[in-house]
């Protein structure tokens, strides 16, 4: 099949959304909407077709340095805050590469979600469709300290394998049971215990999220399984770090 790749032209947002940053707190976290959207058109033997790439990202607007750069660094999974030519360079690589197919695209969206005094949170989700069955989609969640600037992990807990139970228990009360009688149509094997999600939990209002992705503990149809643990719940597992950022006693 002859393929012939042409450059439609490329469409580059970065607005300062509105952002007046409160000066009299260093850590409040503002942001900054950047948008990059871009698509090519591929003809072939039998017509033509698009492959899209688009990112939306909420670029934090901060006084705290080392939170700033953490944050944009996850965002980049790159020791970088330089965003633009990251993901133009991503846009780039896509196309030349797995997005030279027709009705390839990719999607990616990075928001904040909320924050307090202690901690920022933000998630990400989008998906990528390089041709095949289906595309892969994602979502997760991750929140950030603002004492050290840090990405906040399973070092909340003073043991993260003494709460997997407890996860399992959420995920099949939360996910399956209400949906589907037959646990064992979405679970590879229920009898087998879990392990943690291999992504890191975050912080939501009342709540701490844990999400698996697709495959990682149930086949593609079931989604990504996601529950959610009350902070009452969990606080005899939260170690001292995960005390102070939720303000425990």
């Amino acid at each position: 099949m002859k393929k012939q790749l042409i450059p439609i032209v490329l469409l580059l947002v970065a607005i300062g959304g509105g952002c007046t940053c409160t000066r009299s707190d260093s850590n409040e976290v503002e942001v900054e909407s950047y948008t990059l959207k871009d698509s090519i058109l591929i003809e072939t033997n039998f017509g033509e077709e698009y492959s899209y790439y688009s990112v939306n990202a909420e670029i934090p607007i901060t006084r705290n340095k080392e939170l700033k750069e953490t944050i944009i660094n996850w965002m980049l999974d790159a020791d970088s805050i330089d965003y633009e030519t990251y993901f133009e360079d991503m846009r780039d690589t896509f196309f030349s590469e797995e997005g030279d197919e027709p009705g390839s695209n990719l999607k990616s969206n990075y928001t904040l979600a909320e924050q307090t005094d202690l901690y920022v949170t933000y998630i990400s989700e989008g998906s990528v469709y390089t041709g095949g069955a289906h595309p892969m989609p994602w979502y997760y969640g991750t929140s950030f300290s603002k004492i050290d600037g840090e990405i906040i992990g399973y070092d909340i807990f003073e043991d993260p394998e003494q709460i997997v139970g407890l996860i399992a228990d959420s995920i099949r009360q939360q996910y399956f049971e209400p949906n589907n009688t037959i646990e064992e149509e979405y679970f590879i094997d229920p009898d087998t215990p879990i392990d943690l999600p291999t992504n890191l939990p975050w912080i939501e209002g009342s709540s701490i999220v844990f999400c698996y992705q697709p495959f990682e503990i149930a086949p593609y149809s079931a989604g990504m399984p996601l529950c959610k643990i009350t902070i009452d719940a969990l606080k005899p597992y939260l170690s001292e770090k995960g005390k102070e950022l939720l303000k425990i006693e």
